[in-house]
């Protein structure tokens, strides 16, 4: 069993991308192992690595984790797309001078890793080329832009997630500036909420307090300055992602509980029937939080076994 390490502080870093945006991240787990850019969840922010550090630390994986824009220290961008996030990538990677190194989106960073598996796969060579060596999706979000998949979602997460297809003014009820307001200040309102579709691995992980106090502190992250990160990416998980998924033919692993309550594992069996040359775990019982929590020795070692033989 994993356990979660004490919520401390660790060492902020800039990027700065070729139009002068700065990019937030942070490194958790071995300083000298085995490079993994790490995409966060929805709402969250690059603390949510603090989850997995003990297990990097003991496997020797050297986690990189960027706060995508307008999340935590991330300047906003408000005409990024998700096509967009491989960039992002690049100039992080370039900063580090990390020659090669694997990538891991969970939840909705899912999506986010997926655009860089379609830009590895264009024939246009793309700079990330030959520098990626694997790529792994824990619970991924799937494409509720389709109504197939966001159907799947439980009621109140379907309810909000379709405000985001709506006007702006709809949105401003989801993450407007009251609401911003008080989860920057009170983020563990939303304990309640993560247990409302929680099966019992997913409650169990929920009580450990160190886990929600990681938790907490990304929903404040990402709370903050009226939240531009997560209201954007409302807007972009409802909305076509432009991502061709039948050419997206690199190797991916998915790992995915069959029990989650927030992303189901529909959103996996889904991705595994429309990607070339996906690998799907399904855990039977295990839920949202439970696999990146219970399963990061089990996911990091796979990840940096497959990085030791593969170069995309």
């Amino acid at each position: 069993m994993t356990t979660t390490a004490t919520l401390g502080l660790e060492q902020l870093e800039i990027a700065i991308t070729d139009s002068g945006r700065r990019i937030a991240f942070s490194q958790f787990g071995s300083p000298a192992g085995v490079p993994v850019i790490y995409a966060h969840g929805f709402p969250s922010s690059r603390r949510e690595a603090w989850l997995v550090h003990e297990a990097a630390q003991e496997i020797g994986v050297r986690l990189i984790s960027i706060d995508r824009p307008g999340y935590g220290d991330s300047e906003p961008d408000d005409a990024r797309l998700i096509i967009d996030w491989p960039d992002d990538v690049l100039c992080v990677a370039n900063q580090l001078k990390l020659k090669r190194f694997a990538l891991l989106g969970v939840s909705g960073g899912g999506p986010y890793v997926l655009a860089c598996a379609w830009r590895l796969a264009q024939p246009e060579p793309h700079p990330l080329k030959g520098r990626v060596s694997a790529l792994t999706l824990v619970c991924p979000l799937g494409p509720i832009y389709r109504d197939e998949q966001l159907e799947q979602m439980q009621w109140a997460a379907r309810i909000n997630l379709r405000m985001g297809q709506q006007a702006d003014w709809l949105n401003e009820l989801v993450f407007g500036g009251p609401t911003t307001a008080l989860l920057t200040r009170w983020p563990g309102l939303v304990e309640q909420a993560r247990s409302l579709a929680a099966p019992a691995a997913d409650r169990e992980v929920l009580a450990n307090p160190q886990t929600t106090a990681i938790l907490n502190r990304t929903i404040a992250d990402a709370m903050a300055n009226s939240a531009p990160g997560a209201r954007r990416d409302l807007y972009l998980y409802t909305h076509d992602w432009r991502l061709p998924f039948q050419q997206i033919d690199v190797p991916i692993h998915i790992w995915h509980g069959q029990a989650d309550g927030t992303v189901p594992i529909e959103h996996a069996r889904w991705y595994a029937d429309q990607l070339p040359d996906v690998m799907l775990t399904e855990l039977p019982d295990e839920g949202h939080y439970s696999v990146p929590v219970l399963y990061s020795r089990q996911i990091l070692t796979e990840l940096v076994s497959a990085t030791q033989f593969g170069t995309l």
